[in-house]
C-alpha cells in the first residue's frame, strides 16, 4: 500500500489525500466515521478531503436510510484526471506562448542592467541554444562551420537544433566563415540568406548570434562555452556591426533559401 500511496503522491495526490482515496477504495460503500478511521486521518480533515476529491470526480455520495455513506470511483478515472490536467496545461502553455513576446520587451525593457549567462561543455552549450530557438524573432549569425564540424561529440545537438528551426520556420541572416565555398556543407534551413565568408580573410573560430534583445556567443576551442548577454541596447550594437559586414561581403558567395 506504500508504494500504492506514493504512486498517487507522484501524481498530485497529497499524503492525507492518497490515505482517503486508498482506505474508500479498499472499503467500498462506507460512512465519513469508517474513511477516517481506514486512513489515520482525522474525521473533520477527512471530510474535507472526500469533498475534494468529490470535485475531482474521484469519490461519490449516495444517501441510504437518510444516512450519507461514500465511494471511490473506478481508479480508471484517475486517467481521465490527467488527461484533463494535461489539456489545462497545453491551454496555459499556448496562452503564456502568446504573451511571451510582451513578457520579454517588459523583461528586457531600456534601462535594465544587462543579464549574463555563462555555461561550459557540451551540455551547457546545448542549453544556450535551447534556449536561443526559444526565443522569439529573425536571427542573425556569424560562424565558422569549419570549427562546429570538428566537435564529433555535438553532432547529436547540432541536428536537434536545426530541426527546431526548420520546424519553428524562422527567419535568418547567416554569414558562414569556410575554407571552401560550399553551400553543400551549410544545412538546409529555410527562411534566410546564406553568404560566405573566406577563413583566410576572416579567421573566427567561434559563432556570434543575434536574436530578440539577446546576444549568444559560442567557443569551441579547448573548452567550450556558451554565453548569453540579454541586453537591447548590446544586441542593437552587435546587429549594427553584423550589418556592416554583410554588406562588406555582398559580393562573395550569397545564396537565398
Amino acid at each position: 500500500m506504500d508504494y500504492v500511496a506514493r504512486e498517487l503522491i507522484n501524481v498530485g495526490f497529497s499524503d492525507k489525500e492518497a490515505a482517503v482515496y486508498l482506505a474508500a477504495l479498499q472499503l467500498g460503500l462506507s460512512s465519513i466515521q469508517d474513511i477516517a478511521k481506514k486512513s489515520g486521518v482525522n474525521r473533520a480533515t477527512t471530510y474535507l478531503l472526500v469533498d475534494v476529491l468529490i470535485k475531482k470526480g474521484l469519490m461519490g455520495v449516495f444517501v441510504k436510510d437518510g444516512r450519507k455513506f461514500f465511494a471511490a470511483e473506478s481508479p480508471e478515472r484517475l486517467i481521465s484526471l490527467l488527461r484533463l490536467q494535461r489539456q489545462e496545461l497545453e491551454a496555459k502553455e499556448k496562452e503564456l506562448t502568446a504573451a511571451l513576446p510582451k513578457l520579454q520587451a517588459i523583461y528586457n525593457c531600456e534601462g535594465t542592467k544587462p543579464q549574463i549567462r555563462y555555461l561550459e561543455g557540451v551540455d551547457g552549450v546545448s542549453s544556450v541554444m535551447k534556449f536561443f530557438e526559444e526565443t522569439v524573432g529573425e536571427f542573425i549569425q556569424i560562424v565558422n562551420l569549419d570549427e562546429v564540424e570538428k566537435i564529433q561529440t555535438f553532432f547529436q545537438y547540432q541536428n536537434k537544433h536545426f530541426k527546431s528551426l526548420r520546424q519553428r520556420g524562422v527567419s535568418y541572416r547567416l554569414l558562414a566563415v569556410v575554407d571552401e565555398p560550399d553551400f553543400s556543407k551549410i544545412p538546409i534551413i529555410p527562411g534566410g540568406e546564406v553568404r560566405l565568408i573566406p577563413a583566410d580573410k576572416f579567421p573566427l573560430k567561434g559563432d556570434i548570434s543575434v536574436r530578440g534583445n539577446s546576444v549568444f556567443i559560442y567557443s569551441f576551442q579547448e573548452q567550450m562555452m556558451g554565453i548569453v548577454i540579454t541586453s537591447a541596447d548590446i544586441a542593437n550594437t552587435i546587429r549594427q556591426l553584423f550589418n556592416v559586414a554583410w554588406e562588406g561581403s555582398g559580393g562573395y558567395m550569397s545564396e537565398k533559401r
